[in-house]
């Protein structure tokens, strides 16, 4: 895939919002039709609502790294965070041995990196970011850290995120048997579609401002899974 001017950025961060929202909204007019079956439509909007705020996320946080990719910068001038994600499975490799050998092909590996352009191949099936499953406040905040990015989108929303949204829909794919309120998915419903609309601005204004320079961010630590 290739993302080469922040206008292909924001198409496709507008395609994908786009299809998501229509789903979204059209469950919703489902839910307000379909006096009958409102209990059962209510309990899989969360699940809905938690796949497509998870798939967001996932898909742009993608998208910004593709972007970053196709700028062919060399990776020296890119921030740490990001260029670690490259070295992830190396670094973890050293956390697992005292080999002094395997340290050293960790250490080549860097050096031989900050002279290549940065790129990380992308694939659907093995996404470059990954929310694990878990799209709560804690990983999300850690996939903005591994973008270079400040913000605290999700810090404010943090009670929605892990509550109304993910506990809830916990509770919906095991099983449980629980009565969602109206209200509280009219609430979480809006929630997560102004925090959609959020992250898409946030990832085109990261990539207005070149945060994924080193010189314009200062770096912090990126997680390996």
């Amino acid at each position: 895939m290739k993302i080469k001017s922040i206008e292909e950025l924001e198409d496709k961060l507008g395609e994908d919002l786009s299809w998501r929202k229509k789903e979204i909204l059209s469950l919703k007019m489902l839910i307000e039709s379909d006096v009958v079956n409102k209990k059962i439509l209510l309990r899989a909007s969360i699940a809905l609502l938690c796949a497509h705020f998870e798939g967001f996320v996932k898909t742009a946080s993608n998208y910004y790294v593709i972007y970053i990719g196709n700028k062919k910068i060399k990776s020296s001038e890119i921030n740490n965070n990001l260029v670690a994600m490259k070295m992830c499975k190396k670094i973890k490799r050293c956390g697992e041995t005292e080999k002094s050998s395997v340290h050293g092909e960790l250490l080549n590996f860097f050096e031989k990196t900050r002279d290549e352009k940065f790129f990380i191949k992308y694939n659907p099936d093995n996404p470059i970011i990954s929310t694990n499953s878990n799209p709560s406040s804690t990983v999300l905040e850690e996939i903005l850290k591994s973008l270079g990015v400040e913000s605290d989108i999700f810090e404010t929303k943090k009670k929605y995120i892990d509550y109304s949204l993910l506990q809830n829909r916990h509770k919906v794919v095991h099983g449980e048997r629980f009565d969602l309120d109206y209200d509280d998915f009219i609430s979480t419903n809006n929630i997560v579609l102004e925090v959609l609309d959020s992250y898409r601005d946030l990832i085109i204004e990261s990539a207005e401002s070149e945060l994924y320079l080193k010189e314009n961010v200062n770096g912090g630590t990126e997680k390996c899974t």
